[in-house]
């Protein structure tokens, strides 16, 4: 049901984005501004995974979805929660290479490995559990942050662990009748999701490991979205065939495999293709929308990487500009968790709300700013 609502909410608010008003687009912050903020979101994001921990759930050995769940057989903590937290704590080793830091890297990687992984289906689940349906998209999220974990690193486990999450989506996931990946394991119907997704995990398994498989399938997925779900009005994929919805985060790792796959094998189409779909992300994600921070961090952490790639500073600004809204706007007033949006309200008491906050906190306190 949870997952469902928030499909709809999502579909609602991306077409949303297509009306809503142009804004000033923020500018980059002077280096004083830089010096001072980037402490204050390294602190706020080390406080923000230790508290964290009062989503542990002792009785269930692992994190609960909400602070006060409401009954049920899923009360754990799906993969959409644990991405974020997961992608939090690499941030932070990357920000502050302490021992502490790399040892709850380790810990939250190992034990998403044990605890999502589905022997049978050989996928990344949404629930740390077996269950009869696993989503695609779900994979790809867990297999993003292992791509992180091994650039944070460079531990080779990370990479098989990510290989796993692009495996299960091309082997599974894509329709070898007509093209196109699966939202997930009863094959209702296609989305751009786990493609993007498989799309940037192959392009880094090919760029470390150098096997053509790797780039013989990232080809393909990137010419079946070219062919099928671009939309030339737009400028930019939107989610299916038949669901012309362009959702931000979809962009943004496209925009950043395509960078990097330009950079690895010399196509300098690639890099023109993902100026271009950066260009148009500023026309449809305008800098006065967003949609939750557990699902608009996804997006700005990988423009951070287009960012980091090209030296594009409109990203980084923007992302800036999203961590002062959370650090002023994004937590509650009584016990400093994050469970807000950017705006101020209220949001849920859940792990995910909380976690995308201090993702993106802890990414820009990691990523090395504009010179001025």
């Amino acid at each position: 049901m949870r997952r469902l609502s928030f499909i709809g909410v999502v579909l609602a608010l991306a077409c949303a984005a297509s009306t809503a008003r142009a804004a000033s687009w923020p500018t980059v912050p002077s280096a004083a501004e830089i010096a001072n903020g980037r402490g204050d979101f390294l602190a706020a994001a080390q406080k923000g995974v230790a508290d964290a921990e009062r989503w542990w759930s002792p009785d269930g050995g692992w994190y609960d979805d909400f602070l006060f769940p409401q009954g049920g057989d899923d009360t754990l903590a799906r993969a959409w929660s644990v991405y974020p937290l997961f992608e939090a704590k690499i941030a932070l080793y990357v920000a502050d290479h302490s021992p502490e830091h790399l040892a709850a890297l380790h810990d939250i990687a190992s034990r998403i490995a044990d605890l999502y992984w589905d022997p049978k289906l050989k996928g990344y689940g949404w629930y740390p559990q077996p269950r009869a349906t696993a989503y695609f998209d779900d994979s790809g999220w867990i297999g993003l942050a292992y791509v992180d974990a091994y650039r944070a690193t460079g531990e080779k486990a990370y990479l098989d662990w990510a290989y796993k999450a692009f495996d299960f989506i091309v082997a599974s996931g894509w329709d070898t009748a007509k093209g196109g990946t699966w939202w997930n394991t009863d094959h209702p119907y296609k989305t751009a999701e786990p493609l993007a997704a498989a799309v940037l995990i192959g392009t880094e398994l090919y760029k470390v490991r150098r096997q053509n498989w790797y780039l013989l399938w990232v080809n393909k997925l990137i010419k079946y979205a070219d062919a099928n779900t671009f939309n030339k009005a737009r400028g930019l994929y939107q989610r299916s065939e038949k669901d012309d919805t362009v959702l931000s985060y979809v962009e943004a790792l496209m925009i950043a495999a395509q960078q990097e796959l330009c950079t690895i094998t010399k196509r300098q189409e690639l890099c023109a293709k993902a100026k271009q779909l950066a260009d148009a992300s500023v026309a449809a994600f305008p800098a006065d929308y967003w949609w939750a921070p557990q699902y608009d961090v996804v997006f700005l952490r990988w423009m951070l990487d287009y960012y980091n790639q090209t030296g594009d500073t409109r990203w980084y600004a923007l992302a800036w500009n999203r961590a002062q809204l959370a650090l002023t706007q994004g937590r509650d007033s009584y016990n400093g968790f994050f469970t807000h949006g950017w705006d101020g309200n209220w949001i849920a008491d859940g792990l995910e709300e909380h976690a995308g906050n201090v993702e993106l906190l802890a990414w820009l306190a990691a990523t090395k700013p504009p010179r001025s």
